[in-house]
């Protein structure tokens, strides 16, 4: 794979529509800017006019004149994955699926009502990405508990979201020794 890729083009599952996510494995001094501007021109939009700005949350959104677009970043051990949704918000989390965590973590971050209905191989680094992913699509980041949130496995790939009264659709899968989580409006 080159040093810059499209994970649509590599993922072992559909990404849901309208949603875009490029790599590189080189993190760049300059940021996700460029990445994301080669993105907006991959999916035909005029990056000159490309324009990334921030809710009063922190969270990330693009502008193209008048149009509004979904933006999402994650990096990790010189990974950095942009995403782009152009039919709403969206978020996107990466970590490497030998990552080292406290034994604890699982029971930090699992929702009380999970522990019976989630398959024994859902490890806690993909738990982690899939619970990130939905915080950072709410705008929130590990502001909010990730305990909070409520998985429901769908199939393989595909997890529901639960957080009070929200509801996310989450896209999960593992990709070049990293698990990726995409979280989008069902």
């Amino acid at each position: 794979m080159p040093l810059q890729w499209m994970v649509n083009t590599y993922a072992p599952v559909p990404l849901p529509e309208g949603c875009w996510l490029l790599a590189d494995d080189r993190l760049k001094q300059e940021g996700a800017l460029p990445l994301l501007r080669e993105l907006v021109s991959r999916q035909g939009m005029d990056a000159d006019r490309f324009e990334l700005r921030k809710h009063d949350t922190g969270k990330p959104y693009g502008v193209i004149g008048d149009r509004t677009l979904g933006v999402s970043i994650s990096h990790c051990q010189g990974l950095l994955i942009c995403a782009l949704n152009t039919g709403g918000e969206i978020g996107i989390d990466v970590e490497p699926d030998e990552r080292k965590v406290h034994p604890r973590l699982l029971d930090r971050i699992c929702h009380p009502e999970e522990q019976s209905g989630l398959p024994d191989d859902l490890c806690c680094i993909r738990m982690w990405t899939i619970k990130e992913a939905t915080l950072k699509y709410m705008g929130t980041g590990l502001r909010v508990a990730m305990n909070r949130i409520r998985l429901e496995m769908a199939d393989g790939y595909r997890i529901m979201a639960f957080m009070d009264t929200d509801r996310i659709a989450i896209t999960s899968f593992q990709l070049r020794e990293h698990w990726i989580a995409v979280a989008t409006r069902p």
